[in-house]
């Protein structure tokens, strides 16, 4: 190649690396900058850009400082620990303002009017983020994380599978599961002596309770197959936490084969052979007419075969899809609904007058220990469900939700570009005193005496479930789960939470107790319960 050739190749070599920094520049410093002017001309503002960091580094710092934070037991004001940042940036900015996920504009969304249009927005408008492979590889592209026809079509599987009428057949399941673990306590509270007293840590035994009850329920006989996926998805749960807190942020680094994303790979493999097996199972019996099972998992798969043509057939979701709703209600399924029976342990632990309310409604709705329970007596107990209410409004799984805006969108009267996230901050929301009431920080299940929608001032202010289309269609299975284990164990014991116990709520994915929640448990005689009742 001639002197000529040589300089023809180093010049469209300087072209393209000049167009590429051009473009990196743009991204990464002219866009947010111009983003954060257009902002700042509609009043709303934040913490400064950083190149490349937005505010990570800030967020760190803040997280770092308060993380050997502990709380009062009587405190549930959890937010300066959990989310540190947005309660120093509210009072610096208000209820909405912008910050930084890198280069990305984040708006904060304080205003419970701009997050019901969020999420009952049926255009398109706010989608839901890209999760990224770790968090994909826990829960699956199911009705969570999808959008569109797509999402559409996967409801229209799911959703008959979550019918009252159907879960109400569950009790059973649900009921035996928890039984088998209350056994377990009364015989450690029986060898404890006179006092009839032990101490459990029962944030672990709901962990395993609720991963047995969805194990039964989703998958019927094929429940050991179940307990792996669940080992498994505990697993995964923590490599995604440790993958979300680490700091790194450098792009690819998730298919890299570093040490947790081969194990993560393993793991996923594990998952999805395992269901598929079952899921082979059930379409074997099914040719031979056997049927799908009464099961999750079997009314989902006789809900996507349909009735074999036509439109609904090319609607029909695939293996593995059928195999992504699978980790999906797994794993929400026993996760959020094991620590909304640890929270509402922990606050009947420590208001002992409403855990014998509760105890005595249980009773005269649903009878005394040796009754077996039913979906119709679970459903009368309106104590119960307010205490559930009002333990998902303090302490709900998840303290934030994300949208991403798909297109230029008008947010109640705020010009929001293309590709902003919307931070929805759950737990903060349900603090508000404007909306809830001068005692919002307090537990009061009574504000929940005439439903949810009269509950604070504005009809849609319990976010725990979302709102709206995209609402979880687990909800009701949570809340019957819920109810059926608090109804036994109320039955059987008083309990308090112990003295060794440290209230540090700690969001690994979902709000727990960041060293677990360990209760004195006291075996209750059968008068006790005759003269509570009446």
């Amino acid at each position: 190649m001639g002197t000529g050739g040589v300089a023809l190749v180093a010049a469209a070599l300087a072209v393209v690396l000049v167009t590429r920094l051009w473009t990196a520049l743009a991204h990464l410093v002219w866009r947010p900058y111009a983003v954060a002017r257009a902002f700042a001309r509609q009043g709303i503002r934040g913490p400064p850009y950083r190149v490349l960091v937005g505010n990570g580094k800030e967020v760190q710092a803040m997280r770092a400082a308060t993380s050997g934070d502990t709380l009062d037991l009587a405190s549930h004001d959890y937010i300066a620990r959990v989310m540190p940042q947005y309660r120093a940036w509210v009072s610096l900015y208000g209820k909405v303002f912008l910050t930084w996920s890198g280069s990305t504009p984040a708006l904060f969304v304080g205003s419970h009017d701009m997050v019901k249009r969020v999420l009952f927005d049926k255009a398109g408008l706010y989608g839901k983020t890209d999760p990224g492979p770790t968090i994909l590889s826990l829960m699956g592209r199911g009705l969570v994380f999808t959008d569109g026809d797509d999402w559409s079509r996967h409801r229209r599987v799911v959703h008959p599978a979550f019918a009252m009428d159907k879960l109400k057949s569950m009790t059973g399941a649900m009921a035996a599961c928890a039984a088998e673990v209350i056994r377990g306590w009364e015989a450690r509270a029986a060898a404890s002596g006179d006092r009839g007293e032990v101490t459990v840590e029962v944030g672990q035994q709901f962990t395993e309770l609720t991963a047995d009850v969805i194990s039964h329920t989703a998958f019927g006989s094929s429940y050991r197959q179940g307990k792996e996926v669940f080992l498994a998805q505990r697993e995964l749960q923590f490599i995604a936490f440790a993958s979300i807190n680490s700091g790194m942020r450098v792009p690819g680094t998730q298919y890299a084969p570093t040490k947790a994303n081969v194990r993560r790979w393993q793991l996923e493999r594990t998952v999805r052979g395992t269901l598929m097996a079952i899921i082979d199972e059930r379409l074997a019996a099914a040719k031979e007419a056997k049927g799908y099972g009464s099961d999750l998992l079997g009314l989902m798969l006789e809900a996507n075969a349909g009735d074999g043509g036509g439109k609904r057939q090319q609607q029909a979701m695939s293996m593995d899809e059928i195999i992504d709703e699978c980790k999906t209600f797994f794993f929400a399924g026993h996760d959020t609904t094991s620590h909304l029976l640890t929270w509402a342990m922990f606050l009947l632990g420590t208001h002992p007058e409403w855990q014998q309310r509760l105890r005595e409604e249980v009773v005269r709705e649903c009878g005394g220990a040796e009754v077996p329970l039913s979906g119709d007596a679970l459903n009368k107990l309106k104590l119960v469900t307010m205490v559930l209410y009002e333990t998902l409004r303090l302490y709900g799984a998840v303290p934030l939700i994300a949208r991403r805006a798909t297109a230029g969108a008008d947010l109640c009267g705020v010009k929001v570009p293309k590709g902003t996230l919307l931070l929805i901050p759950i737990a903060m929301l349900h603090r508000d005193e404007e909306v809830w009431g001068a005692d919002a920080g307090a537990f009061n299940p009574l504000r929940f005496r005439d439903g949810m929608g009269r509950a604070a001032t504005h009809p849609n202010a319990l976010l725990s479930f979302s709102l709206g289309p995209r609402s979880c269609i687990g909800q009701d299975f949570a809340m019957l789960e819920a109810k059926a284990t608090l109804a036994l164990i109320l039955r059987r014991f008083a309990f308090r939470v112990a003295p060794e116990y440290v209230h540090a709520p700690a969001d690994f994915l979902t709000l727990q107790p960041s060293k677990g929640l360990p209760v004195v448990l006291k075996l209750l005689e059968p008068a006790v319960l005759v003269t509570s009742s009446g």
